[in-house]
């Protein structure tokens, strides 16, 4: 299988390698709509299902925009501190313009520490310092936004920033986010621009520490679903065409979408690349064995233990959630159609507050998705058919 390097701005931070990618207009509109008529957008879901690639993608277009964007990309995972991650921000600045004004306020501030004023200005020196005065720098860096310059900030597994935060601190790791999630925002009312992604939504680790999540309501959710069966079919064909593979007809690609458990660019490329070993299709009559033997056992590292991951946290979130989930998953995936919202409630009261948030953690971590029709309720399905594949191959139809 060939990968494409994907272009990279010298402002975007690291560069990634990832799969071809399929142009989806309608998704490429959405993203770019939010990013540049909104606060931003979030994107939670599982990994390796295409987020990086159309992060990736947009951040291109907004560079190529005239005036262009200045995008700045920030993986947060191996963050442990929001001062860390502002350290890590301000160093993809251009040293003139925002950086010059952030660096110019925090000296001329005597209410922060010489020894944190120092560290800020060279961009180096002890993490502590500058987390003991975080919240003046905070506001700092607030005054010195000019909006004309038109900033995209993309943090990427910013949720797992916040774990690291919550589960370093027991005692202040809770206000420490909700005062990072209260500057962040008051940045984005200032013209910052901001995309949040995640493998693990926010709703779920907010309930368990009590997070104050008003401070993302202004930002839209974003999603990437599977690709449509013309998508599929498209995608599929440039494969082929890339992987030059003798023998390949349009009867493979078919069974090769029917197979797939779920159409993400990701799992069509590794079955094609099962199904075209040494630059020669398979015999048709020996796919089904290919997927059962080799493509579908390799989906449990990549996919499956997402879901299962999952799990043991929501047992670990306050009552009624553990059990409320439980049920929210069995009565969805194994409904035949769509779950009204109505529905969901059960025959015992379900505080309305609950069922949102359980439901929006199901949403979240890539289990559920829902629709709103004009003309009735909410209808609520799984996420993709990699869920029901989950569900039936690995949890046997059982949540334990």
């Amino acid at each position: 299988m060939r990968t494409m390097e994907l272009p990279i701005s010298p402002h975007f931070g690291t560069a990634v390698t990832g799969e071809r990618r399929l142009a989806r207009p309608e998704l490429e509109e959405e993203f770019d709509s939010v990013m540049t008529g909104t606060n931003g957008g979030t994107l939670f879901g599982l990994r390796r299902i295409g987020k990086s690639s159309e992060v990736l993608a947009c951040a291109e277009r907004l560079r190529d925009r005239k005036p262009p964007y200045l995008v700045l990309y920030q993986d947060a995972q191996g963050c442990g501190s929001e001062g860390k991650l502002l350290v890590d921000i301000l160093k993809q600045l251009p040293p003139q313009g925002w950086r010059q004004r952030v660096t110019q306020l925090i000296a001329d501030d005597n209410a922060i520490a010489a020894t944190a004023r120092d560290a800020l200005q060279k961009l180096a020196g002890r993490e502590a310092d500058i987390q003991a005065y975080l919240s003046p720098i905070m506001d700092a860096v607030e005054s010195s936004i000019d909006r004309s310059e038109q900033v995209v900030l993309v943090i990427d597994e910013f949720p797992w920033l916040c774990r690291n935060i919550l589960e370093s601190d027991s005692a202040q790791g809770r206000t420490r986010v909700d005062l990072l999630l209260a500057a962040m925002r008051r940045w984005r009312a200032k013209g910052v621009r901001m995309l949040l992604l995640g493998s693990v939504g926010m709703a779920a680790l907010g309930r368990r520490h009590g997070l104050d999540l008003s401070h993302l309501i202004d930002l839209t959710r974003l999603e990437v679903p599977p690709l449509g069966d013309d998508e599929a079919r498209i995608f599929v064909r440039r494969l082929a065409a890339g992987g030059e593979a003798r023998g390949w007809t349009g009867q493979h690609a078919e069974r090769l979408i029917e197979e797939s458990a779920a159409l993400y660019t990701s799992i069509l490329q590794r079955g094609f690349q099962q199904l075209t070993v040494g630059g020669r299709a398979a015999p048709l009559e020996k796919i089904s064995d290919i997927f059962a033997e080799k493509i579908r056992p390799n989906l449990d590292a990549t996919f499956y233990e997402q879901f299962d991951r999952r799990l043991p946290f929501y047992r670990e979130l306050p009552e009624p959630l553990p059990a409320l989930l439980t049920r929210l998953l069995q009565t969805v995936i194994s409904s035949t159609n769509p779950v009204e919202y109505q529905s969901l409630r059960g025959n015992d009261p379900v505080d309305d507050a609950d069922l949102g948030d359980a439901l929006a953690m199901l949403r979240e971590d890539g289990f559920l998705q829902m629709r709103a029709p004009r003309d009735q309720g909410q209808v609520w399905r799984p996420a993709s058919t990699l869920v029901t594949a989950w569900w039936r191959q690995r949890r046997g139809g059982a949540f334990v």
